[in-house]
C-alpha cells in the first residue's frame, strides 16, 4: 500500500548581493546547506559544455544590477515566475545549450534568484531538466506574493533603499 503524505517545506529569503540599481536575493530551504542560487552556481559554473552561456548569464546579472535595472522586458515570463537570460528579441543568443535561471521579479530594483538548468525541450514543462526548477519557482513566487500582499505583510519592499524588509522569523511555507 502506498501512502502519499504532503510535508511542508520551509525556506527563508537571503540577500545575495546589492548592486547600484538592483538587490538580488535568493531562497534557502531549512534542510539544505546551499541556497537555491548557490546550488545553481555549484552545478553550472564549472560545466565546460555551457561555459559561455554561464558567463553571459552572470554578466547579465551584473549589467542588470549595475547599469539598466531590472526592466521587466529583460526577463522571460515563465508563468508566475521569470527567467534569465533575457529573451532573444532583446539580445543575440547563439548557444548550443539553453541555460535557464528562474527568478521572481519583484520590482525594477529587487529580484529573487532561484535555481535552473539546461533547457532541452521547447517548453519548460516538457523538459526533464528544468521542469522541477520551473515548478518550484512558480510555487515560490505564489508563496512569496502571499506574504507580500496578504493582510499581514510579512515582506515589504523598501523602494528608497532597494531592499526587502522581512519580518523577523518570516518563513516561506510550501
Amino acid at each position: 500500500m502506498k501512502i502519499n503524505i504532503k510535508m511542508n517545506k520551509f525556506a527563508t529569503i537571503e540577500e545575495v548581493e546589492q548592486f547600484d540599481k538592483v538587490t538580488y536575493y535568493t531562497v534557502r530551504f531549512e534542510d539544505r546547506d546551499e541556497s537555491e542560487f548557490e546550488n545553481f552556481l555549484s552545478k553550472h559554473q564549472d560545466d565546460p559544455t555551457i561555459h559561455d552561456e554561464y558567463n553571459d548569464l552572470m554578466a547579465w546579472i551584473t549589467i542588470i544590477g549595475n547599469k539598466i535595472g531590472a526592466k521587466p522586458s529583460y526577463f522571460r515570463p515563465e508563468r508566475k515566475a521569470h527567467a534569465l537570460p533575457p529573451p532573444s528579441r532583446l539580445v543575440e543568443i547563439d548557444y548550443l545549450q539553453n541555460l535557464r535561471l528562474y527568478c521572481m521579479w519583484v520590482s525594477e530594483s529587487i529580484i529573487i534568484l532561484f535555481n535552473g538548468a539546461i533547457k532541452t525541450q521547447n517548453t519548460a514543462q516538457a523538459c526533464p531538466n528544468v521542469k522541477p526548477h520551473f515548478d518550484l519557482a512558480n510555487r515560490l513566487v505564489l508563496a512569496i506574493e502571499k506574504l507580500m500582499r496578504g493582510p499581514y505583510k510579512a515582506i515589504e519592499e523598501d523602494k528608497y533603499n532597494q531592499q526587502l524588509i522581512i519580518d523577523e522569523g518570516t518563513e516561506i511555507m510550501l
